[in-house]
């Protein structure tokens, strides 16, 4: 509902003010067309503009044959789409701005104002009828008396005000309470190799520019020559959307982690096994790219800070402490998953 407030007061503002007397003949004006890759391009512009009135057309490139300049411009900011109509007729300039959710209802909104503002009748208003003046018949003069001044042409009726149909914008994507998705990720400083891990993901996006979610992490043992390491943890992460090219999207990171991991020596008899508790902050960028249906494909980057930097001490059989791995103070991780938006 917010949306489409947002998206008719600046239109109904713009129909009412870009609108001009009405004109018998077709305009040929100047039109310098701007908008994003993602949105509909100068030609999809002109075929909407057209599906409201034919007395519109535009003038080469140099412009000679227009008397008045159409100058559009579409941009995206803080997950909105602003767009801006300016005329020039031989500079004199006035400028009109609209609102929505997405680029198709902006720009199908400029598309109605320039209609308006060539062809007021471009919304199917009815031209008020006007009577022509009654002309009487002119009286002959007496031959002794000057003629008389003909009569004045009665005043014509006011036109009666036009009808503005207000069109309904197009509905915004839906958004979802929840989304699940499942992937692998690979991280170092919790082990002394790149250790791979499966995860899980719950999260919402309802809020949107931001987001939280909450996930669940196992990673298989994995070994090298020394030591094997295996561990389960858990995560808490907020994030804030700050580009939406639809359907790819790009979020800033942060998230906590919590959990153990455990190391086990290897050639050690009896084997010793040593259990630390985890604890990291990651912080980094999560890409976004909307799929069929409620599917979409997310990619992971971040850097991630242990808070306690860990020693794997194991005892070897002949008495000595033999130091497997020290956690390191900054490291990386990086995964992909998939997923799918509910309720």
């Amino acid at each position: 509902m917010n949306s489409r407030v947002t998206w008719c007061a600046p239109l109904i503002a713009a129909l009412l003010c870009l609108s001009s007397p009405a004109r018998a003949d077709k305009e040929t004006i100047a039109l310098d067309f701007q908008a994003p890759s993602a949105c509909p391009n100068r030609a999809r512009f002109l075929e909407r503009v057209h599906t409201f009135t034919t007395k519109v057309e535009v003038a080469n490139d140099d412009g000679a044959a227009a008397h008045r300049i159409f100058n559009i411009r579409v941009t995206r900011a803080a997950g909105a789409v602003h767009g801006e109509l300016t005329i020039d007729h031989r500079g004199t300039k006035t400028t009109r701005t609209v609102t929505g959710t997405t680029c198709d209802e902006v720009v199908s909104a400029l598309a109605l104002a320039t209609a308006l503002a060539v062809d007021p009748d471009a919304l199917g208003g009815e031209p008020a009828t006007t009577e022509p003046p009654v002309e009487e018949p002119p009286t002959p003069p007496p031959v002794e008396e000057p003629p008389k001044p003909a009569p004045e042409p009665k005043p014509k009726p006011k036109p009666a005000p036009r009808k503005l149909i207000a069109r309904p914008p197009p509905k915004g994507p839906a958004r979802h309470a929840l989304d699940f998705s499942l992937g692998v990720r690979v991280g170092d400083s919790l082990a002394p190799f790149p250790k791979l891990e499966t995860s899980a993901e719950l999260g919402t996006s309802y809020y949107a520019p931001f987001e939280a979610h909450l996930g669940i992490v196992y990673g298989p043992a994995q070994h090298n020559q020394d030591a094997e390491y295996a561990d389960l943890l858990g995560y808490l992460g907020m994030g804030y959307r700050f580009l939406d090219l639809e359907p790819f999207s790009v979020w800033g990171q942060a998230a906590l982690e919590l959990g153990q991991v455990q190391a086990v020596g290897r050639g050690i008899d009896p084997t010793d096994r040593v259990d630390r508790l985890w604890s990291a902050v990651d912080v980094g960028l999560s890409a976004r790219m909307a799929a069929m249906g409620p599917l979409f494909f997310q990619a992971n980057a971040s850097g991630r800070a242990p808070l306690s930097l860990q020693r794997y001490v194991v005892l070897e059989n002949t008495g000595k402490l033999r130091e497997l791995h020290q956690v390191e103070q900054l490291g990386y991780l990086v995964g992909l998953s998939v997923g799918m938006h509910f309720l």
